[in-house]
């Protein structure tokens, strides 16, 4: 006899791709079809998705199913982090970074049954002062534009809506002269954006961190330090045509990285959350998640 997997089913109801008038019930009818008994919550904040996912795992479910974005998966992970219950990325959100790294389908139903004849490996968990981020953090630029967008732009233009916020942005934007340590190695620079790589696609577009892997310990950094108006301009264009090298460009691989200068905003796969000084670090195999079967992605340095 065939034991039935218990699964949450978690769905975020603001995000991009679940349509207005979406019906939790029938997808938990579809998984109870296929085996899965599955309990469903419908969070009202983000805070509340991290509460419902600790549950899940408290529950010792198999799965824990989240329809939304990527920061729907973010505050999941949160709650599942050095637990049994594996994270299920159903993409709904604006770009959908994750499922894209991860070889997820689209649509609801293809995203289910790809868990369901999927496999369940480990995965590094980025930490920034113990606020968790499956895909990257970014210093300074991408942050400040990141909470500057307007939610009702995101739903409805999605990453074009970054894009934008970015070109009326880019007049008031300024470097710092900041400090940060990269595994105790002091660096002090006028950054205009830091980017620490979990993943290695950035906005849905473009390979920032081309060579990162998702089982290493280690996170994979780019700063962009510009001197002057000019070199930003040529900077901009490099990182657009999705080159990282060049002059003024620090780039590693580290363990921890420690922005010391307070004051610059702070991203996590999209969500402004707060500002520097702040740690991060990637903590090795911290989240079980779902994928689909078959050879691991690339990410995985087993892949």
């Amino acid at each position: 006899m065939t034991m039935q997997r218990r699964a949450t089913l978690i769905v975020n109801p603001a995000a991009r791709g679940v349509p207005r008038r979406f019906d939790p019930a029938r997808v938990a009818a579809y998984l109870a079809a296929r085996g899965v008994d599955a309990e469903v919550a419908v969070p009202p904040t983000p805070a509340g998705a991290t509460e419902a996912a600790r549950a899940a795992a408290e529950r010792g479910h198999d799965l824990c199913f989240v329809i939304g974005g990527d920061g729907s998966l973010r505050q999941a992970a949160e709650g599942l982090a050095g637990s049994g219950t594996a994270l299920a990325a159903v993409p709904a959100g604006t770009v959908n970074i994750w499922a894209r790294e991860a070889g997820i389908p689209r649509g609801i139903r293809a995203a289910i049954d790809c868990h369901l004849g999927g496999q369940v490996v480990p995965m590094d968990l980025g930490r920034a002062d113990g606020h968790a981020f499956l895909l990257m953090a970014g210093i300074g630029w991408d942050a400040e534009i990141a909470a500057a967008v307007n939610p009702a732009w995101k739903r409805a233009a999605g990453d074009l809506a970054y894009i934008l916020e970015g070109l009326l942005h880019l007049p008031a934007l300024r470097t710092r002269r900041t400090r940060w340590r990269a595994d105790g190695a002091l660096c002090e620079e006028t950054l205009a954006w830091m980017v620490l790589g979990n993943t290695r696609l950035y906005g849905g577009r473009i390979r920032l961190t081309p060579g990162a892997r998702i089982d290493d310990g280690l996170l994979d950094a780019v700063a962009f330090c510009p001197h002057g108006p000019g070199e930003t301009l040529a900077m901009a264009a490099r990182v657009l045509a999705g080159q990282r090298r060049g002059q003024h460009i620090v780039a590693g691989r580290f363990a921890e990285v420690a922005v010391e200068t307070p004051g610059l905003p702070v991203q996590l796969d999209g969500d402004p959350v707060g500002q520097t000084p702040m740690t991060f670090r990637a903590e090795r195999g911290a989240l079980l998640v779902s994928l689909p079967a078959g050879p691991l992605p690339d990410l995985w340095g087993e892949g």
